[in-house]
């Protein structure tokens, strides 16, 4: 069932992982809260993001005007 270490198994002498970054791009939406509610659900529609990806609609203290933020992150390998 299990296999025994072996001291003599070939063993690579040096092992390099690929640094990995992520690139983030941040979405803001600002106007009325319909519009905002329209957007995000058009967007999701297309597969862009998923509707949970948006903070809930923040009010900006200026009449009927929200802000909701999406964040995406894409991982970027390197070697």
């Amino acid at each position: 069932m299990f296999q025994e270490f072996d001291p003599g198994d070939a063993l690579p002498t040096s092992f390099t992982l690929p640094t990995y970054r992520q690139e983030t791009l941040r979405h803001i939406l600002l106007g009325d809260y319909a519009a905002l509610i329209e957007a995000i659900n058009h967007m999701a529609s297309l597969g862009y993001c998923d509707k949970v990806a948006w903070s809930n609609p923040i009010p900006t203290g200026r009449s009927g005007e929200y802000l909701s933020i999406m964040t995406r992150r894409r991982g970027v390998t390197t070697s």
